[in-house]
């Protein structure tokens, strides 16, 4: 089982590094926010693989919970919101998220994590006790604008008539968004927990395969013409 959790943190590392390195050339504040959400997702993944390798301890299982649990999505969603909001609105809820975070630190921080559930290869709910509060607003308030705003603008993009690459990216990427977000929440209320790796991985890299689709040139430009 470590392999899958393995995958997804390779993958979002990647991720994280392609889409980091694109801020650094285009210089806009989404960019910024999704390779830092990336970055804590492909962070998560390998405290898992390091939970399902060598068995859960107290801090392996925080530090998934904490990356994996509470911030990734919730700051991923803020990437997306920066897309479709006013910059100020967007500062706003760039200093909101960041609140929610220090306020997630110190209650994992502060938690207890449950001996016997964390025998567990994937540790049940219950395993450490943060108010169920905070994932309820990150994961879910993450989850409808990161899933919600790919979708729309996939939406947008077509009736703009946008390249097909685009329009297809988008679709992709939403697709992955959503892949993530429902297997954790069925894992959750079914209780099937296997499904919660398997969902971050096949997701995450559905997500990296869209936005790649999105960047991709349709056609290499014409060469110049050599001059005699």
């Amino acid at each position: 089982m470590f392999v899958i959790p393995l995958i997804a943190a390779a993958v979002g590392a990647a991720f994280a590094v392609v889409v980091g390195r694109q801020y650094l050339k285009r210089r806009k504040p989404y960019q910024a926010i999704w390779a830092l959400a990336l970055g804590m997702f492909g962070v998560a993944a390998a405290f898992e693989t390091a939970g399902q390798l060598a068995a859960w301890s107290d801090a392996t299982y925080k530090g998934y919970y904490l990356f994996g649990g509470l911030l990734n999505v919730g700051w991923l969603g803020i990437g997306s919101l920066l897309l479709l909001v006013s910059p100020r609105a967007g500062r706003v809820a760039v200093i909101v998220m960041a609140l929610i975070s220090l306020i997630s630190v110190v209650a994992v921080l502060a938690a207890h994590t449950n001996p016997a559930l964390l025998k567990a290869q994937v540790p049940a709910r219950g395993a450490i006790d943060v108010p169920g509060a905070l994932p309820l607003i990150t994961n879910l308030g993450g989850s409808l604008l990161l899933v919600g705003g790919a979708a729309w603008s996939a939406w947008k993009a077509a009736r703009a008539n946008a390249p097909r690459n685009r329009v297809l990216g988008l679709a992709i990427l939403a697709a992955g968004a959503f892949v993530v977000a429902g297997g954790h929440s069925y894992a959750q209320s079914k209780g099937v927990y296997l499904a919660q790796p398997l969902s971050e991985a096949v997701g995450i890299v559905a997500m990296f395969v869209g936005f790649l689709v999105i960047e991709a040139r349709r056609e290499l430009a014409p060469a110049k013409p050599r001059t005699a």
